[in-house]
């Protein structure tokens, strides 16, 4: 099936679009409290990483990028978080809340790289 070069490339456009608008952090479904419940948590424990580093040397003795493992650290329990303030107001979070959750969360992740460059 042939759709045409030209719109082909518009389709290419569009979905670009698309996904810019998709990560832009301003227009998330999050309700802002919980977004700011879930960011404080997440500041919190990168102000605190060296506090975890012997434990996550610990717990991945084998892993090759430690950074990797304080993310993952950090992004469980913020995740936590996250689904406690949903669960509190006895409702739950979308597959777009879990999106935002996501891109709300991945803007962290060079942070917390700095820390082991």
């Amino acid at each position: 099936m042939f759709i045409g070069i030209e719109k082909g490339l518009y389709l290419q456009i569009e979905l670009i679009k698309h996904y810019k608008k998709s990560l832009q952090v301003n227009n998330m479904a999050i309700p802002e409290d919980v977004q700011e419940y879930v960011e404080k948590n997440v500041k919190l424990m990168i102000s605190q990483t060296e506090t975890y580093l012997p434990f996550i040397k610990i717990a991945f003795p084998y892993s090759q990028n430690l950074a990797d493992g304080v993310y993952n650290l950090i992004i469980g329990s913020a995740l936590s978080v996250f689904v406690n303030q949903y669960a509190m107001r006895m409702k739950y979070p979308s597959a777009e809340d879990f999106a935002d959750f996501g891109r709300l969360t991945f803007k962290y992740r060079e942070q917390i790289d700095k820390f082991f460059k």
